[in-house]
């Protein structure tokens, strides 16, 4: 019992939402009810009255069924049908019937398109005249306020139209704006995020340039100046003591002054924390929205754990390589794969261009470059082309060997 009771209860609530939604739909058939059926019941036999009553079920349908459903052609036929019907009543039974084309000229001004609709609604108000002047005469008080009716009703009806149209733009416009904004504001955090990673990568190769300068600058003079002090040591063997403690004190420093320095730099450039792979992810990211080159990255472990060194020589090598991309290859998908093991860590990038097996690749300044990065690591760089087309890059990079 409660179950059927909540069906009820739900039902009711899809009934009074369907209601709300044709209001219009509703008050107006309920208008047409009132004045149609009273006048119907009165003047019409019991088979006339039930005919008359179910052409008005007909326009009720007619104006419940979705807008959607109505194509151009399905609109003219069953206007035509329902009007030939209501011609057909309205000659069988008498001049009450001619009040029913009101509905049906409401209908043909709110579905059909204007040049249509103005035919069909001339037709049909030309029809319930002559049906008047067939049933009174021409001078029949009758004629003048069907035909103000009549042309309300399709006035009435063709402005409707226009605001409902007016309404669905209005609303068709606002979704694309709220559509907008959402890739808009997606494009702009995944710009932020990429451009974070940027700057953090480009942050961890400054830095790593910064060590590299202090470790060749600074500890080489620091070399030179102890083994000077050395020289000047064994030189003062013989000379004054406090001469030969200061020169202690001096090489003291010096050589505490160079561990220090030389656990400053590898502490600067060995730190071996995990990038991952965010800066590559983001920078694909960012190159498909921007370009429409359509980019995939494929790892082993989605969190994998690639340090910062390698992470730096991956994620210029990816750039260089889809600007080449971009630039020569004409290729739709590319393709990037990173994967490790105990010793190496591996990245192969792969697109689908224009390039065949057999083809000259030479070598320019980009290949050059990634190739010169990688083999500073100690790692190693191929590149071939791919069947049946395409370019096909393999990055290997050691772990052991990186300072």
């Amino acid at each position: 019992m409660k179950m059927c009771g909540k069906k009820g209860v739900a039902l009711f609530k899809r009934i009074l939402e369907a209601l709300q939604k044709r209001y219009f739909t509703v008050w107006f058939l309920a208008l047409i009810v009132l004045i149609l059926v009273p006048n119907s019941y009165m003047h019409e036999t019991p088979t006339q009255f039930a005919f008359s009553f179910a052409i008005l079920v007909c326009h009720f349908w007619l104006f419940w069924t979705p807008k959607s459903l109505w194509t151009p052609l399905r609109t003219e036929c069953v206007t035509l049908l329902i009007g030939l019907v209501t011609i057909i009543k309205a000659l069988a039974g008498g001049s009450e019937t001619i009040g029913l084309l009101f509905p049906l000229v409401i209908f043909v001004g709110v579905r059909m398109e204007e040049k249509r609709a103005l035919i069909y609604a001339t037709g049909l108000g030309l029809i319930g005249l002559l049906l008047l002047i067939k049933d009174h005469s021409f001078f029949s008080p009758h004629l003048v306020p069907f035909a103000l009716t009549f042309i309300g009703c399709y006035v009435g009806a063709k402005g409707y139209r226009v605001q409902f149209d007016a309404y669905e733009q209005n609303q068709l416009h606002l979704e694309q704006l709220q559509k907008a904004h959402a890739q808009l504001k997606e494009a702009h955090n995944e710009l932020q995020e990429a451009a974070v990673h940027t700057m953090q990568v480009a942050v961890l190769e400054e830095r790593t340039r910064i060590a590299r300068d202090l470790h060749d600058q600074l500890g080489h003079s620091l070399t030179s100046l102890i083994v000077q002090l050395h020289a000047l040591q064994f030189m003062l063997k013989n000379g004054p003591s406090d001469a030969q403690e200061a020169v202690r004190n001096m090489l003291y420093v010096a050589k505490h002054s160079l561990e220090d320095i030389r656990g400053s730099v590898h502490t600067l450039a060995s730190d071996q924390s995990s990038l991952g792979l965010a800066p590559l992810r983001a920078f694909l990211s960012q190159t498909e929205k921007n370009t429409g080159l359509r980019c995939k990255l494929v790892a082993d472990d989605p969190e994998l754990g690639l340090t910062q060194t390698i992470s730096i020589a991956f994620y210029r090598i990816l750039q260089e390589a889809v600007t080449n991309t971009l630039r020569h290859s004409e290729a739709g998908q590319l393709d990037v794969i990173v994967t490790q093991d105990d010793t190496h860590c591996y990245m192969c990038i792969r697109d689908d261009g224009k390039l065949t097996p057999g083809e000259t690749i030479a070598p320019g300044f980009g290949l050059s470059s990634m190739k010169e990065r990688v083999t500073e690591l100690n790692g190693s760089l191929s590149y071939t082309a791919v069947e049946p087309h395409g370019f096909e890059i393999k990055v290997v990079i050691p772990y052991q060997d990186i300072a």
